[in-house]
């Protein structure tokens, strides 16, 4: 008995040795293995202009490019609103404090805080829509809005009944320049003898200031009114309405603000070049210097709406213009100097 004991008693421990040395081994093994690390979050910013969200066309546009890397680049986005240019400075250093992978400041009228924010932080990637700064660090989103606006302009000569067609800027800008230019340049092609009205608002943040713009054009025989204004363009919209008018949009397309009056819109692809400055960053691909988006690669173009109110030979006839223009056989003046020495094609 006492031998079956010790028997017993020496195969217990056997079996508790072999355990504790089955868990040594485990953690062991456990230990060996290497922790992984956790993914790293990707966080994309965005300094609006004074329009701020909400505009329905430059800002949402753009902020449309932070939503689309949202859902197919699982980034994480952030906003900061400036309702006047003296937040722009502080409002890009708060993200470049931050260390945000990029950071998009949108319009041409912050280009200068982006130029001095992007020196003091070197390390920090920067975006600039509508602007170019010469650094390492910025990539310049530009766009070839005259192109667009030269079938814009094509659009109001052929569906004019009065020969008067307007156009209300947001303020003058070298950027609204050169939409207007496109424009008045798309109408002495279609119509050499139509007449261009041309009014400032002074800023892109009114829409009443909008709506007082575009009445007088109204009232002086304008029936088709090209809007370039932002947050402001949305009482040339209101202006339409009231007057039972058309108006041409601007950035994204706006026919769904008043469907029977917003004939076209003129769509300038800010989310895609948002989209592309993103993944550049995301792929460790990022290089400053400048990005060009017309007709040829996609920037620009006519929204899809503009078939609900313009008849299919204007479209024809515009779409053929829209073919020249991406061939370069003909190339709509940038600034309101080269529209003085522009000759109309042969179409």
């Amino acid at each position: 008995m006492k031998s079956g004991k010790i028997l017993k008693v020496v195969g217990l421990i056997t079996i508790v040795l072999l355990l504790m040395s089955f868990t040594a081994c485990q953690k062991k093994e456990a230990a060996a293995e290497p922790e992984k690390a956790p993914e790293k979050e990707w966080v994309m910013a965005m300094v609006t202009n004074q329009s701020g969200l909400g505009d329905q066309a430059f800002n949402d546009a753009t902020w449309a490019g932070f939503e689309l890397a949202e859902k197919e680049l699982g980034i994480t986005k952030k906003v900061l609103e400036s309702r006047e240019q003296a937040q722009y400075v502080p409002n890009l250093s708060a993200l470049a404090d931050q260390k945000v992978d990029l950071v998009v400041g949108v319009g041409f009228m912050i280009k200068d805080a982006v130029n001095e924010v992007a020196e003091l932080y070197p390390d920090v990637n920067f975006g600039l829509v509508d602007g170019t700064v010469d650094a390492p660090n910025v990539a310049s989103l530009l766009f070839k809005e005259n192109q667009g606006a030269f079938l814009m302009g094509a659009i109001a000569a052929k569906m004019s009944k009065t020969g008067i067609v307007g156009f209300v800027g947001g303020m003058s800008t070298p950027i609204t320049n050169k939409f207007e230019a496109g424009y008045r340049a798309g109408v002495m092609t279609t119509d050499p003898k139509a007449r261009v009205l041309v009014s400032y608002a002074g800023t892109f943040a009114d829409p009443a200031k909008g709506e007082e713009m575009a009445i007088p054009q109204y009232d002086q025989g304008a029936d088709v009114i090209f809007q370039v204004a932002g947050g402001t363009g949305i009482g040339v919209i209101n202006a339409a309405k009231k007057k039972n008018k058309y108006v041409i949009g601007v950035d994204k397309d706006q026919n769904y603000l008043a469907p029977d009056h917003v004939i076209s819109s003129m769509i300038k692809r800010l989310d895609i070049a948002v989209f592309e400055a993103i993944k550049m960053v995301k792929s460790g691909n990022f290089k400053g210097g400048q990005y060009r988006y017309g007709i040829a690669e996609g920037g620009i173009d006519i929204a899809p709406t503009t078939n609900k109110n313009v008849p299919q030979d204007i479209i024809d006839f515009v779409n053929k213009l829209k073919g020249m223009i991406k061939d370069g056989k003909i190339n709509p003046p940038e600034t309101l100097e080269e529209l003085k020495s522009f000759t109309p094609p042969e179409i």
